[in-house]
């Protein structure tokens, strides 16, 4: 039975990527528009391989871009999250796993009146695998894989999901491209906000579940 929802921050509950554009922008002079449609369509090794970036740099670049991302205090939701996380709240137990900080995530639901509804937020980099981020999370907050449904909207995340034999929903509207996404074989995949109520909330999903005191 699945009892908690973990979702990630960026791309898949908050919409920053025109933001992460602007920071990748500043430390690329040479990106442009179609280098990341290839990034949404292909991934990140395709955009490594076409610009030829170094990886011995790409560390030190992903964490530049994290922690200017982490100053980002501006952050909207995309729309109609709110209505889903205040849905699925009432049956589910929410939290969030992001490469962001706490105190801006934290700040944002707040914002929009959600903070209470989640459970936790656990921040980690997930610059050495996002799967080792997801054990890490189970381990602290004492939860079953067996018993979470992890939304994301990146092909590492279902990649990191599956290593870990973690049920995961893919979204549409964040990172990568839905062609790119079903490549990668999700247990689920969503095109709007409003259907991961459909399927979480259907009684006749695999997920649903009757018991609203979990």
């Amino acid at each position: 039975m699945i009892k908690y929802i973990v979702f990630d921050f960026d791309g898949t509950i908050a919409d920053t990527f025109d933001h992460i554009k602007e920071i990748v922008r500043a430390r690329l002079d040479d990106i442009g528009e179609a280098d990341f449609e290839l990034l949404r369509s292909e991934g990140i090794k395709a955009v490594i391989q076409h610009k030829n970036i170094s990886m011995h740099k790409l560390p030190a670049m992903v964490l530049g871009v994290t922690s200017q991302l982490k100053k980002g205090k501006d952050i909207a939701l995309f729309a109609d999250m709110t209505t889903v996380i205040q849905t699925l709240a009432t049956i589910y137990r929410l939290g969030i796993v992001s490469s962001n900080s706490e105190e801006n995530i934290r700040q944002c639901l707040e914002k929009y009146q959600l903070n209470s509804l989640f459970a936790f937020v656990y921040s980690q980099s997930s610059l050495f695998g996002k799967d080792r981020v997801l054990k890490k999370m189970c381990q602290k907050h004492q939860l079953n894989p067996a018993e979470i449904v992890y939304v994301g909207d990146e092909d590492r995340d279902i990649m990191a999901c599956k290593k870990v034999n973690i049920k995961n929903m893919a979204v549409c509207w964040g990172y990568n491209a839905e062609k790119r996404l079903w490549a990668l074989n999700p247990d689920y995949i969503v095109t709007s906000p409003l259907q991961i109520i459909d399927v979480f909330c259907n009684k006749e999903s695999q997920w649903h579940t009757n018991d609203s005191s979990i």
